[in-house]
Parts: C-alpha cells; structure tokens; sequence
C-alpha cells in the first residue's frame, strides 16, 4: 500500500448509569450523522463493565480502514514516541507512536496522502462524539493529545509471561497501592476522558481490562481489541485500567485525550483543520 502524496478515591456522583433506552436512543443519535458512522453502536454500558462511567462501542472502522491505520504506523511512527525508551512499559515489548503533529508534518511534505490524515480526524471526531452524548457532556470539550501506537512482542521472548504491557494506572493521577490519587506531575491532571480505538486483533495477548485497585488479580472486566472497536471512559481513578501482555505480534490503536481545559487543548489540531479546509 503507497501512503506518499492526592484524596482517596470515594466515587464520583456525577456519572449516570445508563439504561436499554438510552443506549438505544444514543446509537440512533450517532448513526444519523452519516455514512461514516452508520455502523457504529454502543454495545456494553457501564453496569456490562462494571462502572457506571465506562462503554464500548463498535464499528467506528471498516477493516480497510483499520488495515491503513495500521500500515502508516508500521511505516511512519517512531520507536519510544512520547517517551525516553523503546520499550517504556515493559522490556518485553517495542513501543511505536506517531501523533497528530508528525500525520500533518508526512501529509504537508508529501509523505502521506491526505486522505489519510482526514480519516484519523473523522474518526476522532466520532469517537468525541460518542463519548459526549455518552456522558451527556455539555459543556466544551477538547482533544488534548492524539496518538497512534503499536505495542510490538519482541521475538524469542517466552509466551508465558507474567508481566503487562502497560501497569494498571489512571489517566489523570498518580495511582499508588492503598488507592490514593494524586493529582500531581508527572500524571496528566487535565485529562477527563480517554478513548482507545483498536486497529487489529491479529495477535496472542493484549487485552484492555479495568481493574478496582493497582493489584492485577483485581480486574473487572476484560475488552478484547478488534478493528473498530472502541473503549471509552472517564480519566480518573474511578476507571483504573491496564494492557495484559502482547505475546505474539503487534497490538496497534489510536488513543485519545480529553480535556475540559482549554489551556490543554491539541493546539496542532487547528493547524491540520486549516490545512484540510485549504486542501
């Protein structure tokens, strides 16, 4: 395929739980913004999930799409993006990311055709969308940070491992062990909700899961990637959540941040939204 051209966790009260005819109405709402959408749906709720601010929705990709998304960050994506190492959050595995400033930096010089910088801002904004109605959001909300990635297991590495691909963690928190959050850097403060979109599920390992506490027995409930599935959730504590381990192949998604906080916001987006509207 050619690609040039601190306070202890008691709940939050402000999330609702959302019942069959709400989801109902939700999905209806999403699939007539149009062609894009039209196969999205919202398939689990927060009470399937085991916490009322947390779903997962399917089909914001068809799988050319997801095939695409995947092949621009085999090619076009840097080792460690984001971070001071390859390998981040586990020895085990490779990280590679490319984020939304590097899409736009390929696209204006030619390296990446512009259609496809256009499909990661559509499907970003339809996962906005459907974490806005969601939630009932109604208030601004921005992007913060977008990011293309691709967790990769390292070859000759043992199937059985018993380390994660990425540590149970909080979006906007410095989690620790008796389950204080503390709002404080490095953690992301300004985050308040997350959204992953799987590309793929050609791979042994990796599923998302929620956890109650830092502790890996702990865990809820499992979601396992697929192309176009979608995980959306608050950044608090409240949704604690890791990576089981990646054992074979590579496990790739496009992640995104939310924010209240207009000082936050993707300021680069303005940029590739000038640059789309000039193309």
């Amino acid at each position: 395929m050619g690609f040039g051209d601190g306070k202890q966790f008691r709940g939050n009260q402000n999330y609702a739980v959302f019942d069959t005819e709400v989801l109902l109405s939700i999905n209806i709402q999403i699939r007539r913004r149009g062609k894009q959408n039209s196969k999205l749906e919202i398939v689990k709720s927060g009470p399937d999930l085991k916490g009322a601010n947390r779903f997962v929705a399917e089909g914001l990709l068809w799988k050319n799409q997801c095939r695409s998304l995947v092949d621009i960050i085999k090619k076009f994506s840097i080792v460690g993006d984001g971070y001071d190492t390859g390998s981040p959050h586990t020895k085990m595995e490779t990280f590679e990311g490319m984020s939304l400033e590097r899409a736009i930096l390929l696209t204006y010089y030619g390296l990446l055709k512009i259609k496809y910088l256009k499909m990661i801002v559509q499907v970003s904004e339809d996962a906005k969308q459907s974490i806005t109605r969601y939630f009932r959001v109604e208030k601004p909300l921005y992007f913060t940070y977008t990011h293309l990635v691709c967790r990769s297991a390292l070859k000759g590495i043992s199937k059985n491992r018993t380390d994660l691909s990425h540590e149970i963690h909080a979006d906007n928190c410095n989690i620790y062990p008796d389950g204080i959050c503390e709002k404080q850097p490095p953690s992301y403060i300004w985050r308040d909700y997350s959204a992953i979109i799987y590309l793929n599920n050609d791979f042994d390992g990796g599923e998302f899961f929620f956890s109650s506490n830092t502790q890996p027995e702990s865990i809820e409930t499992i979601v396992q990637p697929a192309c176009g599935r979608m995980v959306g959730f608050s950044s608090g504590s409240e949704n604690l959540h890791g990576v089981n381990a990646v054992r074979k192949g590579s496990r790739c998604a496009l992640a995104l941040w939310f924010t209240f906080d207009e000082i936050y916001r993707e300021k680069v987006r303005d940029w590739v939204y000038d640059f789309l509207d000039e193309g």
